[in-house]
């Protein structure tokens, strides 16, 4: 495993809107590829690497379920068993449907938000787990979560959501 210094780790604010993607920028720099990685294994053992573009790339499926207000694809991205942490509230979940009726709830308070920018940084990784620490902005708003991504068979997905402000 390579160790990388944090300011290595961070990847820089990327603008995502419902009709346009968006890509990796690496200290402000031009698009790279493979400069960085994390050994990960899946439950059968088998190594995978988590590099810094499938975690842009999960962060920016993410992005678009969320502007799509999709809570299926915005579910799919959890893991089940997951934990979802909001200051006064822990929901340990254990169904995917669990996982949809929370942002089913939540879409009210994104009214005529269409366009979202995030800054992704890397804070740590282990064996088939890395943290990530993102700082989401919509127009004025800024929300920052941490979270704790896992190696699946179908890729990765969040086993735990934190709101850290």
């Amino acid at each position: 495993m390579l160790a990388l210094d944090p300011s290595q780790r961070e990847v820089a604010v990327t603008r995502l809107s419902s009709k346009a993607g968006s890509g990796l920028l690496h200290h402000g720099e031009a698009p790279c590829k493979d400069d960085m990685s994390v050994t990960l294994f899946l439950p059968s053992m088998v190594a995978m690497t988590l590099t810094s573009d499938i975690t842009t790339e999960f962060f920016d499926r993410y992005a678009a379920a969320l502007l799509a207000r999709d809570e299926a694809s915005v579910a799919a991205l959890y893991a089940v068993p997951a934990l979802i942490l909001f200051p006064g509230q822990a929901i340990a979940v254990s169904d995917t449907k669990q996982t949809e009726q929370v942002f089913a709830a939540s879409w009210g308070q994104y009214e005529g938000v269409d366009a979202i920018d995030k800054k992704i940084a890397v804070m740590k990784e282990g064996p088939g787990t890395l943290w990530a620490d993102v700082i989401w902005s919509y127009g004025s708003a800024t929300e920052h979560f941490c979270y704790q991504l896992v190696e699946r068979t179908q890729g990765p997905q969040i086993a735990v959501l934190t709101l850290l402000s």
